[in-house]
C-alpha cells in the first residue's frame, strides 16, 4: 500500500530516483499553479487559464472513447501518467485504473496505482485502452509505445492528447533546449531528463514497429505553443490482432 493510500507496485530498484522525481515535479508544478494544497494537479483549485485547453483536449479524448463501446458495457481504460487522477471524471463510462511515478491520495479512478508508465504491472492484453493526458513524452517515446501495445487487447485503443509532437528532428531539438533552460532557471535541471519532447516521424515508426494502426496523429503548430485557441497534440492508434 502506498503512503497516499492508493496501491504501490513501483519497482523497489526505482524507488529512489521516482521519490526525488516526484518531489521536484510536484513542487514546481505547485509553484506553476497546476496543482491544489498538497502538491495534487486538479484543475478544481489549478488557476483555470492553465487548465482550460487541458480539460477541452481530455474531454474529446474522452468522448471518442466512449463511442467506441455500447452504453451497457463497462470498458478498463488505464490513465497512464495520470498525476492527480483527475481525468477519471471524464471517464465516467468506463473502469480507469490510474497510473503514475507520483504517489497521489487516491481520486475518481476506481484504482490508482503507483507504478512505471515502462513497465505497467498489468498482464498482457488486459486492457481495452489507454490514456495519455499529456504524459507520453514522460518516458522514450519507444518505450512508452512498446508497453501500451503489450497491455493493449486486440483492438484497443491508444489514446494521448497535449503532449509536445513536433512535425521534424530540428523542432524536436529545439523544444528538448529551451525545456532544458527552463527547468534549470526554475532550479529542478535532474527533470529536463525525464522530458521526452516527441518527433512525428519516431512516433510513427514507434506506433508502426508495435503492431499499432495509426488513426489520427496531429502535430504541434510552429505557434501552437502561443496561440491561445490552438489544437492540441491528439494521437489514436489502434492495437491490430
Amino acid at each position: 500500500m502506498a503512503a497516499s493510500g492508493g496501491l504501490d507496485l513501483l519497482d523497489d530498484g526505482l524507488r529512489p530516483a521516482a521519490d526525488r522525481f516526484a518531489a521536484q515535479y510536484q513542487a514546481l508544478r505547485a509553484r506553476e499553479g497546476w496543482s491544489v494544497a498538497g502538491g495534487r494537479e486538479d484543475p478544481h483549485g489549478g488557476l483555470q487559464r492553465l487548465w482550460k485547453r487541458r480539460l477541452r483536449s481530455v474531454s474529446g479524448a474522452a468522448a471518442l472513447l466512449a463511442r467506441e463501446w455500447a452504453p451497457t458495457t463497462r470498458p478498463v481504460v488505464a490513465d497512464v501518467g495520470s498525476g492527480g487522477g483527475w481525468a477519471a471524471r471524464q471517464m465516467r463510462h468506463a473502469a480507469v485504473i490510474a497510473f503514475d511515478l507520483l504517489d497521489v491520495k487516491p481520486g475518481d479512478a476506481e484504482l490508482t496505482v503507483r507504478a512505471d508508465m515502462r513497465s505497467l504491472p498489468v498482464r498482457d492484453a488486459a486492457l481495452d485502452a489507454a490514456l495519455y493526458a499529456a504524459s507520453l513524452h514522460y518516458a522514450p517515446v519507444e518505450q512508452a509505445v512498446a508497453e501500451a501495445a503489450r497491455v493493449l487487447r486486440p483492438g484497443g485503443l491508444m489514446v494521448a492528447v497535449d503532449s509536445p509532437i513536433y512535425a521534424n528532428e530540428s523542432s524536436t531539438a529545439k523544444a528538448a533546449t529551451r525545456s532544458a533552460a527552463y527547468y534549470a532557471e526554475a532550479g529542478y535541471p535532474e527533470l529536463a531528463g525525464r522530458y521526452h519532447p516527441i518527433d512525428a516521424d519516431g512516433l510513427r515508426s514507434a506506433l508502426d514497429a508495435s503492431g499499432f494502426d495509426i488513426e489520427r496523429l496531429s502535430v504541434v503548430g510552429r505557434w501552437g505553443r502561443f496561440a491561445r485557441n490552438a489544437q492540441a497534440s491528439l494521437v489514436v492508434a489502434r492495437r491490430l490482432p
